[in-house]
């Protein structure tokens, strides 16, 4: 056969020997013109992605020149911030400067204002020098005086609680004799119905009765009735009235206890009184030997009798008064001692006692236990023995009731044996097995009756021994705390005796002291009027000192007023300067964070090109791809359409949506 022929020529189709050469012809060209096609959308899509890969380039080159502007900006605005800390730290300087400029005007008005009150302090202090021994001796007065009407007052008070007293007794009499009053009535009441009763016998009565119930008009009966009824009301009316006295009288007697509680009180706070008033007391006593006081005492009862006494009785009473008092108190403390020698001496014996007994007790327990241990070897010895002689019982309980017998006497308890051994009869060694029984048990129960007799006996001892030691701890303790007290008063006694010694010594002083300031007053008296004079011109002087430190100060205050606007001025500028400062860093963390937002926004253009620029490469090897020759090989067959290649062709124009959102 002859090869087929085949002619190619652009716009004609080939032709092809054979049954299919018609079909052939055909689908060539189809396919020809379909990949014609696909390379001119792919070179669309090529110019399009280079565009936007252009225009990509510019915005970054934009964004660059962005970030390089931003980052000069910051710059410059860290130049401003720098500047603006150094404004502020010239004017806090300059502040700091002002405020020490103020501290020292201030210190200026100070020693200004030092100076004169030094000067008006020592003219004071000459006047307080010329005043101090007339008040000291205006206060001795007062002393003196207050001693008297805080004495005078407790008299008065006394005398009040005996009046009160008085009255008590007078109200307690006329209740007795309203008492007595009561009890005659209800005497003469009671003879009175006794009478009634006895006149009227029991015939009248019943007789009475049956012609009250024939008549119905029983007037006596019910007069007695009557009279009875008033007779009951007296009575509950003279028991209420007891009652009411009753409960006024221990109201009375509680007021009088509460009276009698406030007045130790007060006698409490006049002893306090008394102890703030010592040192005019003993000023006074100090100076009066013993056998003066005595004398002076007579003196001062005769001068209290005068009614026109002079102003030296009324001391003399007052000295009186206080020695009194004086007396009562030494006299007090003087029985508190005897007391509590006493208290002493009876808890000495007391204490002896406890320890006698104690030291008996102790004996006797060591008795006790020996005869206990002794009761132990000879019941050792005697069970022994019993073991030997298993056979009678009789025997047994007799040795076992001779042994507790004897350790119970020796303790000091008799113990009466039921039967002593002599009195057994001989007839026991020929008893029954029921009867040893018998005696066993018997036996067991009077050893056990004994075991618990001595154990109540012990456990007695034992209890009368713990609280004799408590006692004897407790009577410690007590004399502890008596030795305690007494040494507290002995101290405090002996502080007392040390403290009038003091106040002696003082009232000595103060005596020269006195005599002495008398005659300083008289001289201070005198340089008073020279020193009058000397004021009045030093007075003078300072006037017109003051004057002229009352025009410096003026000064000074203007100058004060000038440093305090200046100083309001530049806290006006310190404010505007921080003001701005707070703005300049508002503006930096702007920037900062417009910084940051392009550093992203730069990030996220780099990767889009970086995709961009690997999809132009995908692209562009695509094309190559295309544009490759391809080799045409015989026979016609292979020009066919491959399904699966048109399915691909198919996919490639797909465009990905990234590329759809460049080019549109």
């Amino acid at each position: 056969m002859d090869a087929p022929e085949t002619t190619f020529s652009q716009g004609t189709p080939v032709t092809v020997d054979g049954d299919d050469s018609p079909k052939k012809g055909q689908s060539v060209p189809n396919n020809l013109y379909h990949l014609q096609a696909q390379n001119d959308s792919l070179l669309a899509e090529l110019h399009s992605l280079r565009a936007s890969y252009h225009t990509l380039e510019v915005k970054y080159e934009e964004a660059g020149d962005d970030l390089a502007k931003f980052q000069m900006e910051r710059e410059e605005d860290q130049k401003k911030i720098d500047e603006l800390a150094k404004t502020v730290e010239g004017l806090l300087s300059e502040r700091d400067g002002l405020r020490d400029e103020m501290r020292r005007a201030g210190e200026r008005e100070e020693l200004f204002e030092r100076r004169i009150d030094d000067a008006m302090v020592e003219k004071e202090g000459l006047e307080r020098e010329i005043y101090e021994g007339m008040r000291e001796r205006e206060e001795l007065v007062r002393g003196i005086d207050v001693g008297a009407k805080e004495k005078r007052d407790l008299m008065k008070k006394i005398e009040a609680y005996k009046t009160r007293n008085m009255e008590v007794e007078k109200e307690k009499r006329e209740i007795v004799e309203g008492f007595s009053r009561t009890l005659e009535i209800i005497s003469t009441i009671k003879e009175s119905m006794v009478r009634i009763i006895e006149s009227l016998d029991e015939e009248q009565v019943e007789n009475a009765v049956r012609e009250g119930e024939k008549s119905r008009e029983p007037k006596e009966w019910d007069e007695l009735l009557m009279e009875l009824s008033t007779v009951s009301r007296m009575a509950e009316r003279v028991e209420e009235k007891l009652t009411y006295w009753q409960e006024k009288t221990k109201k009375e007697k509680e007021e009088l206890e509460d009276e009698k509680r406030e007045i130790v009180e007060v006698f409490s706070r006049s002893l306090e009184s008394i102890s703030t008033t010592k040192e005019s007391m003993v000023r006074i006593i100090d100076r009066l030997d013993e056998e003066k006081v005595e004398n002076e005492v007579e003196e001062s009862e005769e001068m209290v009798a005068d009614s026109n006494s002079h102003e030296k009785s009324k001391e003399v009473r007052e000295s009186n008064v206080l020695s009194m008092e004086l007396n009562a108190v030494l006299r007090k403390a003087k029985w508190v001692e005897e007391k509590l020698k006493d208290y002493q001496e009876k808890t000495k014996k007391e204490k002896r006692e406890l320890e006698n007994s104690v030291v008996s007790l102790t004996e006797e327990n060591r008795d006790i236990n020996t005869l206990l241990r002794i009761a132990l070897v000879e019941k050792e010895a005697v069970e022994k023995s019993l073991n030997k002689l298993k056979g009678n019982n009789e025997q047994r309980r007799v040795a076992l009731l001779q042994i507790a017998e004897r350790g119970l006497q020796k303790v000091g308890f008799g113990f009466m044996m039921g039967a002593a051994p002599s009195e057994q009869p001989s007839a026991d060694n020929t008893s029954s097995n029921a009867s040893n029984v018998d005696d066993s048990s018997e036996c067991e129960e009077e050893v056990v009756s004994l075991a618990s007799t001595v154990e109540k006996i012990m456990k007695n001892l034992r209890s009368e021994i713990t609280q004799l030691r408590r006692s004897l701890e407790e009577s410690g303790s007590d004399i502890e705390r008596l030795q305690s007290l007494t040494e507290k008063q002995a101290q405090q006694i002996a502080e007392q005796a040390m403290y009038i010694k003091e106040l002696e010594d003082r009232e000595i002083m103060l005596t020269e002291n006195v005599e002495e300031l008398l005659m300083e007053i008289k001289a201070a008296e005198e340089e008073v009027a020279r020193w009058r004079e000397a004021c009045e011109l030093e007075a003078k002087a300072g006037q017109s000192i003051a004057e002229e430190r009352d025009k410096v100060t003026a000064i000074l205050k203007q100058e004060l007023e000038k440093s305090r606007a200046a100083l309001e001025i530049s806290n006006g500028k310190l404010k505007l300067k921080e003001e701005l400062a707070a703005a300049a860093m508002a503006a930096q963390a702007a920037a900062e964070r417009s910084l940051q937002l392009a550093d992203s926004r730069s990030s996220g253009l780099r990767e889009r090109i970086e995709e961009l620029t690997r999809q132009l490469e995908e692209a562009e090897s695509r094309e190559r791809n295309s544009r490759r020759v391809r080799l045409i090989c015989w026979p016609w067959r292979t020009m066919k359409v491959n399904p699966a290649s048109a399915a691909l062709n198919g996919v490639q124009n797909v465009r990905p949506p990234e590329m759809q959102a460049l080019l549109h």
